[in-house]
């Protein structure tokens, strides 16, 4: 057996330290959320104004990449899946538009915008449920991730869209 082969093996010692390593998918390597991927919990078509408000898709939390470490925006945190568990397709600009999300477990948010800068929260309004606010946001698609805040825990959640100010978890 040569370094090579040695190098694709699951463990190796060195020196009296264990070295693993593992095969990980590149976009897990690289802490990317593929924002072509295809959305695990669908795609809806909204234009401002819509109804029913809120919108409520219901989702599992929880993938195996952890948000912390992609560098995307300040506080984003969880673990996802690379697509996105829902995307938002919205029409026209919206003046303001809140993406949360509840359920029976500590879950983030972690929001792609249309215009392609990123937005997440892990807790608001005192509790364990994210919310983000989008004020001013232009047409385009808007992809949502549902994390979960411990590694391995997946959390049955609904994500909640609305233009009402005053609906938050």
């Amino acid at each position: 057996m040569n370094i090579f082969s040695l190098r694709k093996s699951a463990s190796l010692v060195l020196g009296g330290a264990l070295v693993v390593s593992l095969a990980v998918p590149a976009s897990a390597q690289s802490g990317g959320l593929n924002t072509n991927g295809t959305p695990n919990f669908g795609v809806r078509n909204v234009t401002p104004g819509f109804t029913p408000d809120p919108m409520n898709v219901n989702v599992t939390s929880g993938g195996s990449i952890d948000a912390s470490g992609a560098n995307l925006a300040p506080g984003c945190t969880g673990w996802v899946t690379s697509q996105p568990d829902f995307r938002i397709n919205l029409t026209a600009a919206d003046d303001f538009l809140r993406i949360y999300a509840t359920g029976g477990g500590d879950t983030t948010l972690i929001i792609n915008r249309a215009n392609g800068s990123w937005a997440c929260n892990d807790d608001s309004y005192g509790g364990t449920n994210p919310s983000v606010d989008l004020r001013n946001e232009g047409a385009g698609q808007i992809d949502v991730w549902v994390g979960s805040y411990q590694n391995g825990q997946q959390v049955r959640a609904v994500l909640h869209v609305t233009e009402l100010e005053s609906n938050h978890p």
